[in-house]
């Protein structure tokens, strides 16, 4: 068998956003050529999240995802959503840095 050969995608930014990111997400309104996952977060904090992202200048997008982060791959319960997190490939770092020292911050607001 041989082996699938590899071809980079050119002007990826031709397909559009969705071409990254699946359509039953939202998003903050910014848009990128490239997408990455950064982080996978309770659902609660997906709105305030996103507009912490905004604020900071970086593109961003979250979706539903169907089973919870980590190793043990569990369902999600209906009362533990959680979301995938995007951001533009050009931010990332800044995205890296913004979660380190917002996110702690946006999780304790959330909590009942």
């Amino acid at each position: 068998m041989a082996p699938s050969a590899n071809r980079p995608l050119h002007q990826p930014e031709r397909f559009g956003r969705l071409w990254w990111l699946p359509s039953h997400g939202e998003g903050n309104g910014l848009g990128d050529a490239g997408w990455a996952p950064v982080a996978d977060v309770a659902a609660t904090v997906v709105t305030p999240l996103l507009a912490e992202l905004r604020a900071a200048g970086v593109p961003a997008h979250a979706a539903p995802v169907t089973r919870r982060p980590g190793p043990s791959r569990q369902r999600t319960s209906p009362d533990r959503a959680w979301c995938r997190v995007w951001v533009g490939t050009s931010a990332y770092s800044r995205a890296e840095e913004m979660l380190r020292v917002r996110l702690p911050v946006l999780l304790r607001r959330a909590q009942p």
